[in-house]
């Protein structure tokens, strides 16, 4: 027999070509994250927000997009069609980056005429520094170059998803696009939940400057800035998520209130400079943060409760104005710092 070795090899390229379009045919044909095909609105298979949600924006029509972290996952994209009769989808990220929302907005904006953004703009994100933020989107699906497919169609992970996807659709387990990453019905809402889930610090013993977050804050809020300047037609509404009590508690412990709260007075008059910008603040909604039956830990609360904030929302209940910021920003400092936090256990059954 003449040249074996070649015939091996080319009988191992053949097959190595072969499992390669195998795996790209799957890929294409299931397509999980939506890179091709539009998702069935009655019942899809939702598992990951970063990968599936460019496939959103890049298929619904809509003139809002809704987006922020895990603390808007609660939130029903229908909710907001009929309060602010228009068409809206949602974009979440988990303990999101601003570079990541600022990647997806930009997408969003070249995938539609987007006339509203609702932005869940989270203190601790905002909080925290630029250099910890992840940063897991996948540029290749939140773009329209074809030449970059090639990462998603040979990938030993979105092969996995693509069986995973079908294996849940063979067995019914799907959900709908207006539940889409939506997270409340697995979870429950209680007073001894929310105290559990909670991990009291020990008092640190030690109080924070007040600017200790201001750097972070200020870099943080650079790229949101950069989208009132560079969408000025875009109206753009912050909603601040009514963080329950205990996260004041964790905040009075660790010496961080007077911080916090400078935070969100520099964050709020920057913001409300701009006449694209409104804010919609929840945080000083005293009986919600209280009722800790509300939380299932010390920020994340009920979908009931995110219903009652959208629907606020066009009505300007929470809304935040110059002319009301001080004196909502003030009762909110009278409040949290002479709360008494240590009743909130004492008074357990």
């Amino acid at each position: 027999m003449k040249h074996p070795q070649k015939r091996w090899a080319a009988a191992l390229l053949l097959t190595v070509v072969l499992l390669l379009a195998l795996c790209a045919g799957i890929v294409r044909v299931v397509d999980p994250f939506f890179h091709y095909r539009d998702p069935d609105p009655e019942g899809e298979v939702w598992f990951d927000q970063r990968y599936q949600c460019a496939g959103l924006l890049r298929s619904q029509e809509y003139e809002t997009v809704l987006m922020g972290s895990s603390l808007a996952a609660n939130y029903r994209p229908f909710w907001f069609d009929v309060f602010y009769d228009t068409s809206t989808v949602k974009v979440t990220f988990p303990n999101g980056g601003f570079h990541e929302f600022d990647q997806a907005l930009d997408y969003a904006c070249t995938c539609r005429d987007v006339k509203r953004v609702i932005f869940g703009l989270d203190p601790n994100l905002l909080a925290r520094s630029p250099e910890e933020e992840p940063d897991q989107l996948p540029s290749y699906l939140y773009d329209d170059d074809p030449w970059n497919d090639v990462h998603y169609l040979l990938n030993k992970d979105v092969l996995m998803r693509s069986a995973y996807t079908v294996l849940k659709k063979a067995s019914g387990e799907t959900q709908t696009i207006q539940d889409a990453f939506v997270w409340d019905g697995n979870v429950f809402f209680s007073r001894e939940l929310a105290l559990a889930g909670y991990e009291r610090p020990e008092p640190s013993g030690q109080t924070l400057p007040p600017d200790a977050f201001l750097e972070n804050c200020r870099e943080n809020l650079t790229v949101v800035t950069g989208w009132l300047e560079e969408y000025p037609d875009t109206d753009f509404i912050f909603f601040f998520s009514p963080y329950s009590i205990l996260f004041w508690d964790k905040m009075d412990r660790l010496g961080e209130t007077d911080a916090m709260l400078t935070m969100l007075d520099e964050a709020t008059k920057t913001l409300l400079a701009y006449d694209n910008a409104e804010i919609q603040f929840f945080m000083a909604d005293f009986p919600v943060i209280t009722n800790l039956d509300n939380y299932a830990d010390h920020i994340h609360v009920a979908g009931r409760v995110t219903y009652q904030m959208s629907r606020a929302m066009p009505e300007g209940t929470y809304r935040l104005t110059a002319e009301n910021r001080a004196e909502v920003l003030d009762a909110l400092r009278e409040f949290v710092v002479h709360y008494d936090y240590d009743k909130i256990w004492a008074e357990q059954p």
